[in-house]
């Protein structure tokens, strides 16, 4: 899609990919994990940070500043951020790689209580 310039589409794809790594965070609970299987619990981290780096290798061309905090965030490198690098076996989240501790990207978005209250 982003080749052919059908950006909302490529936009479209993009959100479904976020969409999936929600409802597998939901469905995986690795807060529940965390004091069950720590091993598994380990497995589904490394798996939505993986799609985290493709999620944001892939938004570069719509959101460059938004994706490149992500990526800054996971530790990839800034010579492993196109996309040419999402399948190379050796540019994936190493396992014990350290990362910054996370801050929030997007910032929530609240709608005031007077406002709530007319919709």
């Amino acid at each position: 899609a982003i080749a052919t310039q059908s950006i909302d589409k490529y936009v479209q794809h993009m959100v479904s990919m976020v969409w999936d790594a929600n409802k597998y965070i939901d469905v995986q609970a690795p807060w529940v994990l965390k004091k069950t299987d720590t091993e598994r619990m380990n497995t589904v981290l490394y798996v939505l940070m993986e799609v985290m780096r493709h999620v944001a290798i892939l938004y570069q061309p719509v959101m460059p500043a938004s994706s490149n905090i992500i990526l800054d965030q996971l530790s990839v490198p800034e010579d492993e951020r196109e996309f040419q690098h999402l399948d190379k076996a050796e540019c994936k989240i190493l396992l014990g790689r350290e990362v910054s501790k996370p801050k929030a990207v997007f910032p929530r978005f609240e709608v005031p209580a007077e406002e709530a209250v007319k919709a």
